[in-house]
């Protein structure tokens, strides 16, 4: 459960309110009086979950912990300032429900590790090593870093898929509506005239015809089909078989291979040289491709090493996922004892490669869109218009 709070230290000379998770309202107390607080009002929260961090709020939240430590405040009292100075409400919450949890004798990542609405998987791994190593600083700047380099591409991928599905959307809806709303007035004129129309115009007649009778149900199908996917994706073998298809579509798909690889490259880089062994290292940059057919190869992988074998002798068994330039680069690092600098390379070139192909994307993109609309504009033009040529001579019969 949710309780809201105000409360007052032991001067009595500032009021402190936020929220904390308890099982009852006597451990909300207790909680409480744990972070050195007095309440003054207690109450629980009705519904609704706290809203997740974005990464901005993330990436400023691990450089500000960094830059306390750096100056050498004690963990406990780094948390404290967070709880008060962080730009977002759950990160204030958790930092406070951590700064307790602390104080009570836990790790800093056990204690992060209780609250993933605030603090993702991989933060709180990262976190751990760092505590473990002695370098929680160069940690959670390497965490920043991490998630800065991460936020922009998926920001540039969005980027450049966004316009080509906007533009088809758009490009749909006004086929529709000339369909359904402007065709049918020239079908009364045609009507009118009697005379037998051309097969393009007796076609475009026809579908806007079955777009107006059955509009409903086209709209209901097309629901119950998005919906059957969505439940069909949710399933290990659908999530598996739609994704495998998408990272082998003809232009997207190597945009989507690569970002994911490029993404696991990073996580794994990252881990590694914070001091994560490296199965725990795969398996979690695996969980973060955001490809299920992707994480099911990385799966085979770790299972590769787990018997003994290298990392590059097990990516090689794989080329359509792991391109050969990476599987070369990890062998070179595994050969001169200098692994995470290889991969972090790797995933630098990747990055570069997904920057490229989305570039390239959208500069072919445009004119392929641009020559598609105006080819459809101009045949429904023309199956519209060319028995209007014929329509004065037709009336004048008459």
């Amino acid at each position: 459960m949710r309780f809201a709070y105000q409360a007052t230290d032991e001067t009595g000379e500032r009021i402190y309110q936020g929220y904390l998770e308890a099982d009852s309202l006597r451990e909300a107390r207790i909680k409480l009086r744990e972070m050195g607080l007095y309440p003054l009002s207690l109450t629980r929260e009705r519904g609704g979950r706290r809203r997740r961090p974005g990464v901005a709020e993330l990436v400023l939240f691990a450089e500000q912990f960094a830059s306390l430590i750096a100056a050498g405040v004690p963990i406990v009292q780094a948390l404290s300032t967070l709880s008060l100075e962080s730009p977002h409400p759950t990160l204030r919450f958790a930092a406070r429900e951590v700064r307790a949890r602390v104080e009570a004798g836990e790790s800093l990542a056990e204690a992060m590790g209780r609250y993933p609405e605030a603090f993702p998987p991989m933060m709180v791994r990262l976190v751990a090593a760092g505590e473990l190593g002695g370098f929680l600083e160069v940690t959670l700047r390497r965490i920043a870093q991490y998630l800065d380099k991460s936020y922009e591409l998926a920001q540039k991928v969005k980027t450049a898929l966004m316009y080509p599905a906007f533009a088809v959307g758009v490009v749909v809806i006004a086929v529709v509506v000339l369909l359904v709303f402007v065709v049918p007035v020239f079908a009364r004129i045609y009507s009118i005239a009697g005379k037998e129309l051309p097969w393009a115009t007796q076609v475009l007649l026809a579908v806007s015809g079955f777009l107006r009778s059955h509009g409903l149900e086209i709209l209901f199908a097309l629901a119950a089909l998005a919906y059957a996917f969505r439940l069909y994706y949710r399933t290990p073998g659908g999530a598996l078989a739609v994704d495998r298809t998408l990272i082998r579509l003809p232009l997207a798909g190597p945009i989507l291979h690569k970002t994911g690889l490029a993404r696991f490259a990073r996580t794994l880089a990252t881990l590694y040289a914070s001091g994560v062994n490296v199965l725990a290292a795969l398996e979690a940059s695996r969980d973060l491709t955001g490809n299920a057919y992707m994480r099911a190869v990385i799966e085979e992988v770790i299972e590769d090493v787990t018997k003994g074998q290298g990392i590059a002798q097990a990516m090689a068994k794989h080329p359509r996922i792991f391109v050969p330039l990476f599987t070369r680069m990890v062998s070179v690092g595994e050969e001169s004892g200098n692994l995470e600098a290889m991969i972090d390379q790797a995933a630098d070139y990747l990055e570069r490669e997904v920057e490229y192909a989305t570039k390239r994307l959208s500069s072919m993109i445009e004119p392929v869109l641009t020559v598609v609309v105006g080819v459809l504009v101009f045949g429904m033009a023309l199956a519209l218009y060319l028995p209007l040529f014929e329509l004065p001579t037709t009336l004048l019969r008459r």
